[in-house]
């Protein structure tokens, strides 16, 4: 698997555990998690930044080649 494969599949992940964590605070009636709320949103912020990195890497390298050809 590419790297970018792997780092959408922790993303689907982390945005699931975000849901999950956001639903019980709402189910609770705010009994607190709050901090998995953020570690999560941190969490995923984190891996887009990567993802979007890769992405643009790439997409870098397919303009040179495209450039030379």
């Amino acid at each position: 698997m590419s790297k970018k494969t792997v780092l959408l599949i922790m993303y689907v992940l982390s945005f699931m555990f975000f849901v999950r964590s956001v639903f019980r605070i709402i189910v609770n009636e705010g009994t607190g998690g709050y901090g998995m709320v953020i570690v999560s949103a941190l969490v995923m912020t984190f891996i887009l930044r990567i993802y979007l990195k890769e992405r643009r890497k790439e997409k870098g390298k397919q303009d040179v080649e495209t450039a030379s050809e």
